[in-house]
């Protein structure tokens, strides 16, 4: 573990908070992330599923969540661990032991996970509902023991219903308690310095991965375990694709770099877009353009609050973007902004990247989004997207990246070289 483990009072009180949302006729069943193969026998980097991390603050494959809501405001909860195989610990390295589960879960009752179908089938007997979340079977992904194990309840116990976690997860998540918000700044930090390290690295000639490998080593040599996703370094008009991730590009004279970019600490990551001029100079068009982006995202993030849904505030860009680009003569009519700028405004953030949201439900104070405008036009070579982390409050919004430089003056300054 290379961050510091959280406080295991916040999952606490998450789980609490969780069950009395849950009627006492139920049961809630949360199962750890599973280890996935890449190829042969190798697998790929393994990361704790984000419901079983915020419940239990736990990071290890093949746990079980059991909670079961009692009457009069009072639960049990039952956290299931695999027993420890020192032969396989010389291998992997040392796992859990039911002491240290439950100190850093804040979970008295610790059993083995040999136990935990006997024990499921007594919890429910009484019960109704079990309600439960794994990430969905997308086309092709491969079945899990996970959905095995959901798949066969329906044969052996048809008369249990087995329902969504989400809409009672997804509120809880949304809003960003001072923890996660602490993970995220600390986030940012390394995302700033990632990005002023880079900003002095690029130049005409270098290669688009080699500036992907600048950001990783730092993100790496500073604590974060992985990045928040993967690097988007797009040279010209290899920014109007939005998730490029070739990265195998030279970078050329003249041209603008979009770097796109997350790094991980505990769980948590920053999102930030910065662009910059390969030279160290925009032209006179590519400032043009970059202004027009810059005016929509301070615009927007002034005119932020709480308590508006994901389809109000795109509304809402949208009447900005349309106005903005139309002033600058990007488009003729505002209702065409999104032939120029492709996407909506933005994403919830937290322990997803693309962090749990649906669209018609209103973001109260605590939540934080990206706001991210962007410009494309691949016919001249030009794609700008300017992204911060931005925190809803109770009286309008805090930019989480406002230390990281967005001006052009100030993105000209930082790349001169002294």
């Amino acid at each position: 573990m290379r961050n510091p483990p959280m406080d295991p009072r916040f999952f606490s009180q998450n789980r609490k908070n969780l069950v009395t949302k849950l009627d006492a006729n139920s049961l809630a069943l949360v199962f750890s992330a599973e280890p996935a193969i890449r190829n042969g026998d190798q697998l790929h980097p393994w990361r704790q599923d984000s419901n079983f991390f915020y419940l239990t603050g736990l990071e290890q494959p093949g746990l079980k969540l059991l909670l079961i809501p009692e009457k009069g405001n009072s639960h049990q909860e039952i956290l299931f661990i695999p027993k420890r195989d020192p032969k396989r610990e010389q291998w992997e390295g040392a796992k859990l032991s039911i002491e240290v589960a439950s100190q850093r879960s804040g979970i008295k009752k610790v059993m083995l996970l040999e136990d935990f179908e006997a024990y499921f089938f007594k919890a429910q007997e009484y019960k109704e509902q079990l309600f439960t979340e794994i990430n969905p079977i997308f086309p092709r992904q491969p079945i899990t023991e996970n959905h095995r194990f959901l798949a066969e309840l329906g044969l052996r116990l048809p008369g249990l219903q087995v329902k969504k976690l989400a809409p009672f997860l997804v509120p809880l998540r949304a809003r960003k308690q001072k923890p996660e918000l602490e993970q995220l700044k600390k986030s940012l930090t390394i995302i700033d310095q990632g990005l002023r390290r880079v900003a002095q690295f690029i130049e005409p000639g270098v290669l688009e991965y080699q500036v992907e490998a600048e950001l990783s080593h730092h993100y790496l040599f500073n604590g974060c375990p992985r990045l928040g996703f993967e690097t988007i370094v797009a040279g010209g008009a290899n920014a109007c694709t939005l998730h490029y991730i070739e990265n195998d590009q030279p970078l050329k004279d003249r041209d603008l770099v979009l770097v796109d970019t997350g790094a991980e600490y505990g769980m948590y990551s920053g999102d930030v877009t910065r662009v910059f001029p390969v030279n160290g100079k925009f032209t006179d068009r590519q400032r043009h353009c970059y202004e027009a982006v810059l005016e929509v995202n301070k615009t927007f993030i002034r005119k932020l609050r709480a308590n508006l849904s994901w389809q109000e505030l795109a509304q809402e860009a949208g009447k900005i973007q349309g106005e903005v680009y139309k002033r600058y003569g990007l488009i003729e009519d505002s209702k065409d902004y999104l032939k120029v700028g492709y996407h909506r405004i933005g994403h919830s953030l937290g322990l997803d990247v693309h962090d749990v949201q649906i669209q018609d439900w209103p973001l109260r104070p605590g939540a934080v989004i990206t706001v991210e405008p962007g410009l494309y036009l691949p016919e001249e070579g030009i794609g700008i997207r300017i992204e911060d982390d931005v925190l809803l409050t109770e009286t309008g919004a805090e930019v989480l990246s406002a230390s990281i430089p967005k001006e052009v003056a100030a993105i000209e300054d930082l790349m001169r070289r002294t």
